[in-house]
């Protein structure tokens, strides 16, 4: 069994001297994420502004309505096919940031390994997590909770189907789930606190609970293995031995 409260002093250890990096990935990453949202803030919000006005011209109105459209659908496809390859690269910088490498260009490499598998998977996953909360709300958060290690999966292994990741986190967080949802709850707080700020504080919670959730991974992976229930060679984690001299290739 794990324990929160480790998870989250080892948390902190993994952060101790690599905490401003750690920071600025995700913020880096949050920044491009929500980049079109960001800069186009001013339309949305005259969009409001002429919705809820009463003496507004109606086709301003509905000149207005199809440019927020647009940008719905702008924030939509970059949500997908940017933002969800950077929610690989930041899983992997966080699962490596646990054994002491810390490389910024991490976060992006979501973007050079398997591309196509990574964003099919986790936009496959996340249309189950939102048809499951269409029906009611606490399928779709138990839903969340058993596929939240896919991501992190897909940042060991870029090439697994995404069938087969979704399969390995519902057996990871078998059982786990409710000790999962506390262990988010126990953020609320942090998040809380740093809201107060004008949500500025809650970008320093953010790699805490990061590396939070990597040594949750981390330890349901190797609990994983260590049981049989997974082949580690699955998630790339057995390096291939080295050819001794009898052995190596023909020319």
């Amino acid at each position: 069994m794990w324990d929160r409260g480790i998870l989250k002093s080892n948390a902190k250890l993994a952060l101790r001297g690599r905490y401003w990096t750690a920071f600025a990935v995700c913020l880096v990453a949050l920044l491009i994420s929500e980049a079109l949202n960001i800069f186009t803030m001013p339309i949305q919000i005259q969009y409001q502004f002429l919705a809820f006005n009463p003496l507004a011209n109606q086709a301003d109105i509905m000149a207005q309505s199809g440019v927020t459209n647009l940008i719905s659908v702008g924030n939509l496809l970059l949500g997908i096919f940017v933002g969800l390859p950077l929610e690989i690269g930041l899983a992997r910088f966080f699962v490596q940031n646990r054994f002491g490498r810390t490389d910024f260009g991490t976060l992006f490499s979501g973007f050079r390994q398997n591309y196509g598998n990574g964003v099919g998977a986790l936009f496959v996953t996340n249309l189950f997590i939102c048809l499951w909360s269409l029906l009611l709300i606490i399928p779709g958060i138990v839903k969340a909770l058993q596929y939240s290690m896919v991501s992190y999966i897909l940042s060991d292994n870029p090439s697994i189907p995404g069938s087969r990741a979704r399969e390995i986190s519902r057996m990871m967080t078998n059982g786990e789930k409710g000790a999962i949802f506390v262990l988010i709850l126990s953020f609320l707080g942090w998040f809380l606190l740093g809201a107060i700020c004008f949500g500025v504080g809650i970008l320093f919670v953010i790699p805490y609970y990061n590396a939070t959730m990597s040594e949750l991974y981390v330890f349901l992976r190797d609990r994983a293995i260590q049981t049989g229930q997974l082949n580690p060679a699955e998630l790339g984690l057995v390096v291939p031995a080295p050819y001794s001299q009898d052995q190596q290739p023909q020319s």
